[in-house]
This record gives structure tokens, sequence and C-alpha cells, in this order.
């Protein structure tokens, strides 16, 4: 049996997000609430920046006289560049506003404010769980699609497919003042102008097949989510995706750019909530072995990006075209007979 990496792309399924406070809060929603995408769910304070000053060394004085020179005390408010202490010329001012914290061992502590931190639904749903001081579980039904690789944090938006087929580049002529607070679909790639006229017209998230490997740094430091279907260089967008993306044309969505391997693993996604009237009674499992009959993508040349049905699974090893020996499966992607590709190289659609 082999197991592969597994790529979520369900027209309808539960869903169901955990959305944590990175530190502890209050929760302001109760198990049973529905909440919109923008709504703020639970809140916290979160530590302020701080700095350890040695003001003892800085002034050329023992710990013990520190008290002496001490413009300031402990607990009061301060502002950045304010004089904390002097002796002579010698100043140490502030290098933070904040609260002058504590003091001991020749040193002092300045603190900045806490910084509010709002977290908010993220997507349409209702509350199932709630842990106190922590976080809550949302759940909704509706299409997922994840991607390979995506930059930046979380919006909402409706969707906005600007070009005709996966093979299409999303260009930035593509992009006018009616894409404001939209995400936006492409097919192949993006470059360059894409992304500067999408911060230009406030565009909340860009889908696209592929992202040209130049672009990576810049991808990363725009404030928009960027979701990439593919992988990095010039591919189409997986067909089944795309058409998916595209028959929810005008839906509201929810688009994460966030992305963590190892531990915890987050992919970045697109989720559109829809009715439950027609959900699936039987829904794939994620962690199941590669049978016959699952939709798989191919993940590596000659067949990148192609998706296809296994129609067999071969039994023993087979030689390709590098020499190299491995095991595999034969795919039905559409042509005349079905193609033979390493288990290695393809990854399940569920």
């Amino acid at each position: 049996m082999y197991y592969p990496f597994e790529t979520q792309v369900a027209p309808l399924i539960n869903v169901r997000r955990e959305r944590m406070l990175p530190a502890r809060g209050e929760v302001l929603v109760r198990i049973g609430e529905r909440v919109e995408p923008t709504q703020v769910v639970a809140q916290a304070n979160l530590p302020g920046d701080f700095r350890v000053l040695s003001v003892a060394h800085l002034l050329g004085i023992s710990d013990a006289k520190i008290k002496t020179y001490m413009r300031v005390k402990v607990g009061e408010s301060v502002r950045r560049g304010q004089i904390l202490a002097k002796r002579r010329s010698r100043v140490v001012k502030s290098p933070i506003a904040g609260v002058l914290a504590s003091s001991g061992g020749g040193r002092v502590l300045v603190e900045a404010p806490p910084t509010p931190f709002e977290l908010r639904a993220y997507i349409h749903g209702s509350v199932t769980n709630v842990l106190p001081g922590q976080g809550v579980v949302i759940e909704t039904t509706g299409a997922v699609i994840q991607g390979v690789w995506g930059a930046g944090g979380e919006s909402f938006g409706v969707l906005k497919k600007l070009v005709k087929s996966p093979d299409k580049p999303l260009r930035a002529r593509d992009i006018d003042p009616s894409c404001h607070g939209t995400i936006v679909v492409g097919g192949a790639g993006l470059n360059a102008a894409v992304l500067e006229r999408a911060q230009e017209l406030q565009v909340r998230g860009i889908v696209t097949g592929s992202l040209p490997p130049e672009l990576i740094p810049e991808v990363r430091r725009s404030p928009i989510p960027v979701v990439i279907t593919e992988g990095i260089g010039a591919i189409s967008m997986s067909e089944p995706l795309f058409q998916l993306l595209a028959t929810n044309d005008g839906r509201e969505a929810s688009i994460s750019g966030k992305i963590k391997s190892r531990w915890g693993v987050v992919r970045p996604e697109i989720i559109i909530a829809l009715p439950a009237e027609s959900l699936p009674t039987t829904q794939a499992q994620p962690g199941m072995p590669l049978t016959v009959g699952a939709r798989v993508r191919a993940v590596r040349a000659p067949y990148l990006g192609q998706v296809g049905t296994i129609v067999a699974l071969v039994d023993h090893p087979r030689h390709i075209e590098t020499d190299a020996k491995v095991r595999g499966a034969e795919v039905d992607i559409g042509q005349k007979a079905p193609v033979f590709i390493p288990l290695m190289n393809l990854e399940a659609l569920r």
C-alpha cells in the first residue's frame, strides 16, 4: 500500500477550522452562534516589546549607586528618547515608549504597552466548540481548494475569474476597478505588474496555478494573500481546480496564504461556504492508501499538473526514462491509453 501526499479539492464537504488566540484572552462568542468571516470571535493583549538597559555599566558606576542617578521611578511611563538616568555628561535614554517595569543588578527593564489582538472568524459558519481563553471551532459546509504554496495572511471577498482557461496567465490589464475587494482567479501564472496593480486596486486575494521563482520574495512582502495551486515555475492550473473555481465565480470566499510544514501542517486554501442540502453522505477520508478509482494529480514531469484516475496499481516495478526501476500506477489522464506514473510522482485529490 502507498500513502500519497494529499491535496483537498472538494466541491461540497463539511469544513471545520480551529481559530486560536496566540496568547490567552477572551472568547466573545457562544456555542451555536452563527458568525461571519470578518466578525471578531476572540481577543487578547499580546505582550509588547521590551528593552533591558545596563545603566550601571553605561554610566560607569557600581550597581549599588544606580538609584542615585535615576531620573525615572519604577512604574512610571516613559517616552522614546526620554532620559532615564544621568551622570555628568553620560546619559541613558529609553529606546522605546512604555513603562519602567523593574530595576535591579545595575539594569532596568522598559516594557512597551501590550498590543491588542483581534481574532476573526475567517469563514461563514457556526461555533461548535469554545475553548475558554483560547479560541473556538467553527464549522460550515462548502467547497475547499488547497494550494501547494502560498503567502500572506487571511482575507475574504467575492471570487472573480479573470481568464477563460487554466492555461492563460493573469495579466495586469485584466485587473480593473471592478476587481476592488475581490479574490481574483488566474490560470497559468502572473508577473510583477499583476502584484502592483492588485495592490493599487485593493484586491483581497490572488489564486493562480503557478509563480515564477524570481517573484517569491515580492509575493512574500505583499499584503495580499496569494494561493498557488500547482507549483513554482510556469504551470497551468489543473482543470478540476479551475472548473471548481469557475463554477463558484461570483460567490463569497475566504482565502488564506498561510503555510506551515512539518508539525501541524498548514496549507494555503480557498473556502467557499455553500448550502448543505446536497452534502454527500460519504466523504473521502484523509490518510487512505491509493486504490483503483482514486483521483490523482501528477506532481512531476512529464505529466506535471495532469489530473486523472487510477485504473490499475502495477504489481512489479518498471523502468522509466531515467532508467530507474520504480513502482507506479496506470493512470487515465484523458489520452488514448492509460499512462504509467511512478507512485512518488502522484498525489491524491480528496
